[in-house]
C-alpha cells in the first residue's frame, strides 16, 4: 500500500530537493522492466540509507515481480563509513524481510577517490582491504551472497592501478568468486575501450584475472602486520 497519492505531492510541503528525489523514482517507474541496473547511494553511512530507497521504490511500484526494481548498492568512501560498513550491512541482513526482497543477494560499492582524499592512500587502501574482509564475514553469517562494486578512476590516487591483472590478484580472499564489478571512468573509457582491439584485449585482462584469482593461494596478513597497518 503507497505511503501517498503521487498526484498530491505538491501540496505536501516538501522542499525542492525532496520534491526532485520523488519525481526521479516516479520517472524511474515509467520506464520499462530491466532498464536500469543499481541504485548507487553515494556517502551511504546507515542501514536505513538502503531501507529508504527500497521504500521509495515500492512507494512508485517498482518490484521484482514486473522487473522495475533496482538493486541498492551503498558506497562506503570515507574512511569512517569504510570502518563502520561492516556494522550496516550486519543490521541490514538482521532484516528477514530485507533479505528476502533481496533474495540473499547484494551490492556493495567500495569507493577509492574519496577515502583517499579522507585519509590519504595507504591508509585508504588498509580500509578498503579490511572493510572487504569483515564485510564477507559477515555476509557469510547471514547466508547473503555479496558482489562488491569498485568506484575506481584512471589514476593511482583515484584507486587506478595500470597493472591490472595483479590488482585484481590483490584483493582479499574471498571477496571476488567470480564476482568483479568495476567503474571505467573519464579518459580511461576512451583508452582502454575506445579501440576494438583494445577493447578486446581489457575485457581479456579482466576475464582472466577473475577466473586466475580463484585458484590463487592468497597471502594472508600476520597478525603483526595488522598491528603495524593500525
Amino acid at each position: 500500500c503507497p505511503l501517498f497519492r503521487t498526484r498530491d505531492l505538491e501540496s505536501f510541503g516538501f522542499d525542492p530537493d525532496t520534491l526532485k528525489t520523488l519525481k526521479v523514482f516516479e520517472m524511474a517507474s515509467e520506464l520499462g522492466p530491466d532498464s536500469l541496473g543499481a541504485y548507487v547511494i553515494s556517502q551511504a553511512r546507515t542501514a536505513s540509507d538502503v531501507l529508504a530507497v527500497m521504500l521509495l521504490q515500492k512507494q512508485y511500484g517498482m518490484t521484482a515481480a514486473n522487473g522495475k526494481m533496482m538493486r541498492v548498492a551503498p558506497l562506503f568512501e570515507t574512511l569512517n563509513d569504510l570502518t563502520n560498513a561492516p556494522d550496516v550491512i550486519d543490521k541490514l541482513f538482521s532484516m528477514p524481510l530485507y533479505v528476502g526482497a533481496v533474495k540473499s543477494k547484494q551490492e556493495v560499492m567500495v569507493g577509492y577517490s574519496d577515502s583517499a582524499k579522507d585519509a590519504g592512500r595507504l591508509a585508504a587502501c588498509w580500509a578498503q582491504y579490511t572493510s572487504q574482509e569483515k564485510m564477507v564475514k559477515v555476509a557469510a553469517k547471514h547466508g547473503v551472497e555479496l558482489t562488491f562494486f569498485h568506484g575506481k578512476g584512471g589514476t593511482v590516487g583515484r584507486g587506478g592501478n595500470p597493472a591490472l591483472y595483479r590488482a585484481i590478484l590483490s584483493h582479499p580472499p574471498n571477496t571476488i568468486n567470480g564476482r568483479f564489478r568495476v567503474t571505467e571512468q573519464g579518459e580511461m573509457i576512451t583508452q582502454n575501450f575506445g579501440n576494438p582491439a583494445i577493447a578486446e584485449r581489457t575485457l581479456d585482462i579482466y576475464t582472466a584475472a577473475v577466473l586466475r584469482e580463484a585458484f590463487v593461494e592468497h597471502i594472508e596478513p600476520k597478525e603483526e602486520w595488522r598491528e603495524q597497518m593500525q
